[in-house]
């Protein structure tokens, strides 16, 4: 739980690559293979450093945590790839003890602080680039901003449940912030495609 096994590097591979999938998913009809492969590659990263970040911090704070892929979850967000609304959970960091509420919030927020930095870094880094470039940084910029967002809704298990049931005020502020740059990204629904 401490380590990081070969089974769980090859769950975490495998839910990366699903990621990967569901969010080319959205880019495939507007892209050449080129473009795909190069986003491919670029995405791969932002499921499994948001789920690292969860795992490490957890054991920072000297708790066992380990990812597990859940076969369900996985064949639903595989099968979403084909719909309109993406699903895009195929797994998660599990760890074990009975920490207070602010080190629960703290591990939570953690993954999606990851994509908010990751995102916010490429969006920067897309407007010193030539557009063909800058179209693809600016997709995988979106993706992150996608796992960030859809992982700080209050519900249920998701991350932002434990933010908010910690500190509301810090939840909205994390909220806030990530969905106006989410909802204004130059890929995002209010931005300028």
């Amino acid at each position: 739980m401490y380590s990081f096994s070969d089974e769980e590097k090859q769950q975490l591979l495998i839910a990366s690559m699903i990621f990967v999938i569901v969010e080319l998913s959205l880019l495939i009809f507007d892209s050449d293979f080129f473009e795909l492969f190069i986003a491919g590659l670029l995405i791969l990263p932002l499921f499994a450093l948001h789920e690292l970040a969860h795992k490490y911090t957890a054991i920072r704070y000297g708790y066992p945590a380990k990812f597990y892929l859940d076969q369900n979850m996985a064949l639903m967000s595989l099968f979403s790839a084909l719909l309109p609304i993406k699903i895009i959970a195929p797994g998660a960091v599990i760890w074990f003890g009975t920490p207070s509420s602010r080190i629960r919030a703290n591990v939570a927020v953690m993954g999606p602080l990851v994509n908010i930095f990751m995102g916010g870094a490429l969006l920067i880094i897309s407007t010193f680039l030539p557009p063909s470039w800058s179209r693809i940084i600016l997709f995988i910029s979106k993706a992150s901003f996608d796992i960030a967002i859809f992982n700080l809704l209050p519900f249920s298990i998701l991350d932002g449940a434990k933010v908010y049931n910690w500190n509301q005020v810090f939840f909205f502020i994390v909220f806030s912030f990530t969905a106006i740059i989410w909802l204004f990204h130059p890929r995002g629904i209010l931005g300028v495609f």
